[in-house]
């Protein structure tokens, strides 16, 4: 199998094992209303209706909701000799990586994207910055996921993953975060700060199945 064969093949798997999953499916959107609920209710009234620090808040929710369940990436796949099936049979670990990480975006970051502009609403956001706010978090979902998942790569099969992923991929999340964050500030959808985080996304969605593909051969060594 070719590497977009393999690549839609694992895609395809993945995301019906999500909707099969019931309540994994939406296990990222729920974490980001909990925590836009428990902001609106910290920040009190007179905040929130200073508007700006809302768009912040909805990206950090989004951030944390990418990061939910990537530590079970890989792992029930490298423990249940899944990937070493895969691999013998000559499929691409980079694909199988990116089928992977790209289904984790579909199930976890692209409900959170739709659901935004509510939730910036609730934190007293102005309707202007609805927009930017749905570009910045589509365009920079990516770049989260497929970071994220490198960190994924680099902690499956070890204990105490789900800490570990955040170590990992920590640092590596903050550019994203200030550039998407530099958007709403803008409030603009030419700044440059919106190129600056198409540019993370892409160098992540190239670099990140090539990283993963070598953390996991070592793994399955």
């Amino acid at each position: 199998m070719n590497w977009f064969g393999t690549y839609l093949a694992v895609l395809g798997r993945d995301m019906g094992v999500a909707r099969r999953a019931g309540g994994g499916w939406a296990q990222g959107a729920v974490f980001f209303l909990l925590f836009i609920l428990l902001a609106a209710f910290a920040i009190g009234p007179e905040t929130r209706a200073q508007g700006p620090i809302a768009p912040a808040l909805v990206w950090l929710a989004a951030v944390l909701a990418s990061q939910l369940s990537l530590d079970h990436l890989f792992r029930a796949d490298l423990e249940d000799g899944s990937l070493d099936i895969l691999a013998t049979s000559g499929a691409s670990l980079s694909a199988i990586a990116a089928g992977k990480s790209t289904a984790h975006w579909l199930a976890s970051f692209a409900p959170v994207t739709l659901l935004s502009p509510l939730a910036a609403l609730m934190l007293g956001a102005k309707v202007e910055s609805l927009v930017p706010l749905m570009v910045s978090l589509a365009i920079g979902g990516p770049a989260f996921v497929f970071l994220g998942a490198m960190g994924a790569a680099l902690a499956a099969g070890r204990q105490g993953g789900g800490l570990l992923v955040l170590l990992l991929s920590g640092p590596l999340l903050a550019p994203p975060l200030i550039f998407g964050a530099g958007v709403i500030r803008n409030g603009a959808l030419d700044s440059p700060d919106l190129k600056l985080l198409l540019a993370s996304s892409l160098m992540a969605l190239v670099l990140s199945p090539l990283i993963c593909a070598a953390a996991l051969r070592v793994h399955m060594e």
